[in-house]
């Protein structure tokens, strides 16, 4: 079977869902694949390109219509982000390393925007919910992750009703929707 670009990031997804970021080196998916390292650099430029193409389809499920609101774009998100394994670590990676790739998380923006803050202050408001819905993700998958280790015992609280909780007393804080 000849190695493409479509074939390296199916394989890395796989890697991804079955065994987690933290598995997802370049040398485990060219031993995947049956092909040297180097061989991958034909297709994906590094690690980083792979990421950023990785968290695109995480992302893919969220809905791209222009009706959806901030609560539902970002339990959409979230949705989204539980259904990889590591889902949130690897789009807060690649949204760290190029924040300007097209991306559901560049949504927020203009919502809080037409919710009547300010051009910076809705890209800052954006910031800290994309902070929020990464990061209560991140703790939610890591302590899975721990507990599916048996490392931690499994008395998590309702975490979709913690998300909304924290979701909701952000969105208190915005002006009124006008």
């Amino acid at each position: 079977m000849a190695l493409t670009r479509e074939l390296i990031v199916g394989t890395a997804m796989g890697i991804l869902r079955e065994y987690g970021l933290g598995d997802l080196t370049m040398r485990r998916l060219a031993r995947d694949l049956g092909v040297q390292p180097g061989a991958l650099y034909w297709h994906v430029k590094n690690k980083q390109e792979l990421l950023t193409i990785l968290a695109g389809m995480i992302l893919e499920p969220v809905e791209k219509t222009a009706e959806v609101g901030i609560r539902s774009l970002a339990l959409q998100v979230r949705s989204a982000l539980l259904a990889v394994r590591d889902g949130a670590e690897v789009v807060a990676l690649a949204h760290a390393l190029t924040p300007e790739t097209p991306s559901p998380l560049l949504r927020f923006a203009p919502l809080l925007a037409a919710r009547g803050l300010a051009p910076r202050d809705a890209v800052w408001a954006a910031g800290a919910l994309v902070h929020y819905v990464l990061g209560a993700v991140t703790q939610e998958q890591t302590r899975a992750g721990f507990i599916g280790a048996g490392l931690l015992a499994d008395n998590t609280a309702d975490t979709d009703a913690a998300f909304s909780f924290g979701l909701e007393l952000f969105l208190a804080g915005l002006p009124a929707e006008g």
